[in-house]
């Protein structure tokens, strides 16, 4: 069995767990991967070595930095573990470092704070400013494991790597790209199967997502299919009785579909995971 690269991010949301099942529904005849909302970076860093070019793109701006500064030196760990100290057991200095990120934004400052926060949770309120609580943790020996294999593995595709923090409709695509999608949670279906006001579920990163995104982001997929490049849509099809609205439109489209196997006990308070179905939706 093939050993997947984990990033050093615990980011919330990670496909990781979910790669076994996605990588080998993508696309490898073209020559270019887009992964569109790149998050902790798990899916791009497991498939450098199968195209030419990669271009990792998401709009929290910081967070791209983070996979950027990793790749270029190792001066954003040496901040971000300076950042680390003590924020483990010092409620008082997490707070600060909050409230120093809020003031004056930078990736090693985000790094730690995802480290350090309540279950490692990314959470942005609708200001923009991180608002997640301290969760007792900070930098350990399963970053440090981490980061070196990641680390190592990236730098060694460097040359093929190209950043953008970018909205998604702003990503320039072309015939020859496989384009991974990974959204924040869709908005529902109302009752007359149009798009509702309401997201099937809650996560941080959701402020930076709305209801005119879903509705961009559908008609984006249809613009990837025209053009002749791949995409691959995944995500959360049903949840609490509830139907994400741009996983359903698409497979109501003709687009084939695929429902992933997923074990959702740690996030289902109730400890029944059988009305939660995760899937991926692509034009191949």
């Amino acid at each position: 069995m093939i050993q997947m690269i984990q990033p050093p991010l615990n980011y919330t949301g990670s496909k990781f767990k979910l790669l076994n099942q996605i990588l080998p529904e993508l696309n490898y005849k073209k020559e270019k991967f887009v992964d569109l909302f790149a998050g902790g970076g798990s899916v791009y860093a497991n498939v450098l070595d199968k195209y030419e070019k990669i271009i990792v793109n998401d709009i929290i701006k910081d967070l791209v930095n983070i996979h950027k500064g990793i790749l270029e030196s190792d001066e954003i760990i040496e901040l971000t573990k300076l950042n680390c100290k003590d924020l483990k057991i010092n409620k008082e200095l997490y707070d600060e470092l909050r409230d120093s990120y809020n003031e004056t934004p930078s990736a090693d400052k985000l790094w730690a704070l995802i480290l350090s926060c309540n279950s490692n949770l990314i959470r942005f309120n609708q200001k923009g400013e991180f608002n997640q609580t301290w969760g007792k943790r900070s930098w350990n020996p399963s970053t440090d494991k981490k980061l070196d294999t990641y680390r190592s593995h990236i730098r060694k595709f460097k040359e093929k790597i190209k950043f953008e923090s970018k909205s998604f409709e702003m990503i320039e695509i072309d015939e020859n790209m496989m384009i991974y999608i990974d959204p924040p949670y869709g908005f529902v279906k109302d009752k007359s199967g149009e798009i509702g006001n309401k997201q099937i579920s809650e996560a941080g990163y959701n402020n930076f997502y709305h209801q005119k995104d879903d509705l961009n982001l559908y008609h984006f997929c249809h613009k990837i299919n025209k053009i002749g490049s791949s995409f691959m849509i995944s995500g959360v099809l049903e949840h609490g009785g509830q139907t994400t609205w741009i996983l359903d439109k698409l497979i109501s489209d003709g687009f084939n579909f695929k429902e992933l196997n997923c074990n959702y006990e740690k996030i289902n308070k109730s400890g029944n995971d059988k009305n939660t179905i995760e899937i991926i939706v692509k034009n191949y």
